[in-house]
This record gives C-alpha cells, structure tokens and sequence, in this order.
C-alpha cells in the first residue's frame, strides 16, 4: 500500500521536474534571443522617434511655419564624459568611486593616458565649428550635470546603484550647424572618435516677423509643466488610458521628454496637439560591452502632425504691418459678416527664427515685444465708445435721434469743469458723432442708468474674451457706474473701462453688419498630412481636442442683437460723416468710401495719449472692419490713426481691384 502511494509520489515529481526541465531548455535554446535584452551583457533602450511638425499656412496656402532639416553634432555619452575630465571638469561622485579609476598614487595615470582615443574629438571639433576650448568646455559640463543629475535622482529613488539610458546615447553637443560643417564632419568621421551626425527637424517661418504674435513660436517645457507632463504620464500608465478613446493624447504626453519643443505663444501654443501630431517609439537591443545595437525588438512610425489654414491674408497682414510701422500699437482687419480675422499686425515685433538668441535681450525691453497687443493690451478706447453710450440711450429712449443739446465748450459739475475740444453749440446725436461732443455725451450720460450703460457695453462684448483662437487673450475691465461721475467718465471711454483691439473691432463690425456680434477667429481649416479636410470654418469645436473626425463641418457663429434698424442707420451715417466733415476729415478717408469713428484717451500722469481710429469699408456695403490704435502718442486719434487708415484702406481695395480683375480674366 505504502510502496505504491510511493511510487505515485515519486512520479508526480518526477513528471514536475521534466516539465521544469523542458520549459527552461526551451527557453534557453528557442527563446533565448527573446530575452538576452535582460541579461547583464544586454540592455533594451526605448527611443522616441520624433513626428514632423504639421505646417501653418495662410488662406491663400502660402507657408507661413513649416519645418526644415537641421544638423547636430552628437557624442557618445562615454566620450564626453572622459572628455571632460581631461580637460578639467570636476569627476562626478559616482565615476571618483570606481576602483579603477582610483589607483595607488605609484601608479596612477590621468585620463588623457588612459582614454586619449575617447578625447580626440575634443581637440578637433573647435577648429571644425570655429569656437573656444572653454565654449566646448561650458556644453560638455551641462551635459554631464544633467546626465549625473538624472541619476543621481533615480538611484535615490531605488536605493540601489543603477546604470541609466543616457548614459548610453549619443547627447548634441552643437545644435544647428551649418551643411558646409556638417558635410566635413561626414567626410572625415574616422577623425572624430565617439561622434556622429544626427539629423532632425526645425522650424522655420519664412516670413520672418511677419504675423509673428499670430504664429507664436516654440520652447522647451518649464519645470513646473515638467513635473506636471511627469504626473499625466504615471496617471495615464496607471490607468491604462492607452486602450481608450483618449489614445492619442496618451501618446503624445507618453512621448514627451524634458527637452521637448512645444508651442508656447499664438497658433503654435493654441494647436500645440494638433500641429505636433503622434511621436513614434522603437525600442533595441544594445549590447553593453560596445554599446552597438543588436536588433530592433519593436518599432511603430510616427504620425505627421496636421496642416492648418489661416484666415490671415499674408497680402493684408503686410499691409496692416507697414501701415502701422513702427509705432507701438496694433492694427486688426477681420471681415465683419464672419469674424474671419484678415490681419493681425501688433509692434514691436520678434523674429521667431532668431528667438533663441534674441530672447534675453526683447525680454528686458520696457516696449514689451512679446506681447500681442491685439488681444492683450488693455486700454481706454476713449471717444470710440460714445458709439456704445448712443446705442444705450438710444434704446433705453433716453434720447432720440433728434434730442439736441447745447455745447458751450464745457459742462460745469459743481467746482469741476468737464471740458470738450471747442463749444459746438446745439447739436444733435449725428453731429455729437461727426465731430466727438464730450458735452453731448455727458448729458446723455446724466440720464442713463449706469445698469443700463454697462449693459449694453456687455452685450456688445466688453468685459469678457472674445474666444479667438490665441492664448492668453485679455477679457478687459467693464465697470458699473455707481455714481454720476463715473457714468460721465465711462460715456467717452474714460476712467476705469479698458478694452482690447480686438473687442473695438467686434463692436464696430456689429454695427457694420445690421447687428451680428460675431466670433472672431483664425482658423479657416485642418488637414491632415495627406490634404484630407479635417475641419473648415470656426475653431471652437476643435481647439486642443485632437477630434479628427472629416465629416464635421463647423462654421463661425453669431450672436443676433437685437438693435433698432433705425438706431443703426442714425450711427452709420454719423461713421460716414465723421470722414466727411468731422474730426477725420482730410485724412482721404472720404474718397475711399470709409466710415469710421476717432478716439483719443489720454493716459493718467502722462502728457500722452492713446490714438484709436474704428471702420469698415465700403460704407454703403461694408466687407471689411478694422480697427488702428497708436499707443502713447503725443496726437491725437485722427490725426495719427488717420494716415494709418488712408495707407491700409488704399492697399485693401487695390487688392479687392486686382482680384475682381482676375476673375473677370479667368471666369
């Protein structure tokens, strides 16, 4: 009985143990080359292959951002760091602990002994690239610190001594060199031991400056977005956001390192994700004694980034920017049916090409050039508004279109004298417009409700964004009038209002088009890299989204108004008066069919003032609505603004000339 219990026993392990047998010689012999990744001689490393940046055009489809190759000069991170031993840089803590390199003092050799062949290139590369030992000095040390740096964080983090990837890739110790160097570099490679050649994308703006705070442009992450980017990545492994819908960002955020480029102002930054399209990722085996690699276990191709179409006009913007000039200010043009901004044109200006090497020296400049003054610079729109308070009071029937008032040059307020530029006397609504009463206005103000004011200024959207499709847009500051003196200040646009360009030009194009407050925007359409329409109209529904979806049409939306027809016809003959006789008169705005409104708003503690000129054209059919304003000037609004408005109307109709001739040529 016993025997043969025995005997079960003895064969049940004995049947384990040939499975045992089996399964390790089976994975020794036929699947050993699966596994050799993870054995002490063999390591896997993971490689992002980085995705083509999609290109910005214009409407027409002319390039405005598109990617280009680059050259840089990488090194093996093992001779790079000998190299920069033997020229004096300080041994990290990690290589001073090896017992090999510290020998007996008898029989110590320096490193230049010891790795000559490692440090060749560093003698060589100077002469190539035409700069100092110390130069090449100063980028190995950052290198090394980082590289040291990165693993002395993940040892602590182990509690164990670890070997980390980069200290088996190849690091840029010169970006961006030129072909002519990088040619003789590929010629004479065997000179350079340990270097090599690599070979990317960068982007470049053809135009320059041209729409530069529309385009925006790229940097690497801050730490905060770093360590935030970090915790996104470990949440989304976790989670396994890999397997759903959300795919595609997981992708992209899974891919991104501390040095990678992103949009970090204007299109760039606002269509960051659909511009940078999907990075891809092969993994290798490399085998450790001669950091070669063996084979490549898994490789997926990236994903091209998507193309976007502006509704910038590159014809306009030039014209928006060589009216304006270089005054510190902003010049928009947008069609004022569909919000389709033509042309963004803001001064100072950057190059983004050159905003590596320029950054330190704009970001100190006290005129702010980074900053888009369209959409962020907050100001008082001065005599421009006194269009807000007519329609106000128009449709509270505070006035009417007849209500006269009389202007004796100032409006005496206790011990206080409310000045306006000469007595007009009697005057109507129209006439108070044409020649900008401050008179008028304050008695207007002296009967409408301050509720009533700052509701009509937000309905014709102050005090909030407009959506468009750039960062960092400014939403102003509309107060409420409390008192009486704060409604006579806000009736011409003064005291604590500020708006942007960008909502002067929505407000007048509302009145240009019968009372449509439309959604400014950018983005005309999104391809992908095979020319496949993703998206045409407004951006709203796909900003940041990453949808991809072609049968999704999405146009530009408008608010309806509900404004008297006779309130607009009484401002948009007064806009058409203003040119003819009033305070625009002589600009030659008369003969290129403008309507218009001038504004001057001074600035507090400064014998300045902010010059603002708003219109559309042509003023019995309006197409286009722009808006000019000229900061910190010594004039005044149709003075200044003015002639700018002459130079940009003149260039708009001369286009619209030459096109109405093509078509007609080529029906």
């Amino acid at each position: 009985m016993y025997h043969i219990r025995l005997k079960i026993v003895f064969g049940i392990v004995l049947a384990f143990f040939m499975v045992m047998v089996g399964r390790l010689t089976y994975l020794q012999i036929f699947q050993g080359g699966k596994y050799s990744g993870i054995s002490k001689k063999r390591l896997v490393r993971e490689h992002s292959i980085p995705a083509s940046r999609g290109i910005i055009y214009d409407r027409q489809g002319r390039p405005l951002a598109v990617e280009e190759s680059a050259f840089d000069i990488m090194v093996e991170y093992r001779n790079l760091l000998y190299s920069y031993i033997r020229s004096g840089g300080e041994r990290p803590p990690s290589f001073s602990k090896r017992k090999e390199h510290n020998p007996p003092e008898a029989d110590s050799r320096a490193c230049e002994d010891c790795h000559e062949e490692e440090g060749l290139w560093a003698d060589r590369l100077p002469m190539l690239l035409n700069i100092t030992d110390s130069q090449l000095l100063k980028e190995m040390e950052y290198i090394v610190k980082k590289v040291e740096g990165i693993k002395a964080d993940v040892q602590k983090r182990k509690g164990k001594k670890v070997r980390i990837q980069e200290e088996f890739i190849a690091h840029p110790i010169a970006r961006n060199v030129p072909v002519e160097k990088a040619a003789e570099l590929e010629v004479n490679q065997d000179s350079y031991p340990g270097v090599s050649l690599g070979a990317r994308s960068k982007r470049y703006y053809p135009q320059g400056e041209v729409a530069c705070h529309v385009l925006g442009y790229l940097g690497k992450l801050t730490e905060e977005e770093w360590q935030e980017t970090k915790s996104l990545q470990r949440q989304a492994l976790a989670e396994e956001k890999s397997l759903s819908a959300d795919r595609d960002l997981f992708l992209y955020y899974s891919t991104l390192s501390k040095d990678s480029l992103v949009g970090r102002t204007g299109i760039e930054a606002h269509h960051n994700l659909e511009l940078s399209g999907i990075p891809g990722k092969r993994i290798e085996e490399i085998v450790l004694k001669t950091l070669k690699v063996d084979k490549t276990i898994f490789q997926m191709p990236p994903r091209p980034g998507n193309n976007i179409f502006l509704t910038i006009d590159l014809d306009i913007q030039r014209l928006a920017e060589e009216a304006l000039g270089k005054r510190k200010g902003s010049v928009i043009v947008m069609d004022s049916s569909t919000g389709e901004v033509l042309a963004m044109a803001s001064y100072p200006v950057f190059n983004p090409n050159t905003f590596a090497v320029d950054y330190e020296r704009l970001s100190k400049d006290p005129d702010k050039p980074f900053l888009n003054r369209a959409t962020q610079a907050l100001l008082p729109p001065g005599s421009t508004f006194k269009l807000v308070t007519a329609l106000a009071a128009l449709d509270e029937r505070d006035i009417a279109q007849g209500t006269n008032f009389c202007c004796e040059g100032e409006l005496k307020m206790g011990s206080q004298r409310l000045r306006c530029t000469v007595p007009h006397g009697p005057v109507a609504l129209e006439k108070a417009i044409e020649h900008s009463c401050n008179v008028y206005f304050f008695e207007t103000a002296k009967r409408l409700e301050g509720k009533a004011l700052e509701k009509w200024a937000k309905t014709l959207g102050f005090g909030e964004k407009t959506g468009i499709d750039l960062p960092y847009e400014k939403p102003g500051h509309l107060p409420l009038p409390t008192s009486l003196g704060q409604r006579l200040n806000l009736s011409i646009g003064q005291g604590e209002l500020l708006v942007t360009p960008l909502q002067m030009t929505r407000m007048i194009a509302t009145i240009a088009n019968g009372g449509e407050l439309v959604s400014p925007h950018l983005v005309k359409g999104i391809t992908n890299n095979k020319g496949q329409a993703l998206f045409e109209g407004s951006p709203e529904d796909v900003k940041g989204t990453g949808q991809k979806n072609p049968e999704v049409l999405v146009v530009g939306e408008a608010n309806l108004i509900e404004i008297a027809p006779e309130h607009l016809l009484t401002l948009r003959r007064a806009l058409r008066q203003v040119v003819v006789g009033g305070t625009a008169r002589g600009m030659g705005l008369k003969e290129l069919g403008v309507a218009g409104k001038t504004g001057t708003a001074q600035t507090p503690g400064k014998d300045l003032n902010h010059a603002w000129f708003v219109g559309y054209v042509p003023f019995d059919s309006p197409r286009y609505c722009f808006s000019i304003v000229v900061e910190s000037t010594p004039g005044h609004g149709g003075e200044i603004a003015g002639p700018i408005a002459r130079e940009l109307v003149s260039g708009l109709l001369h286009k619209t000339q030459m096109q109405l001739t093509a078509k007609k040529d080529n029906p």
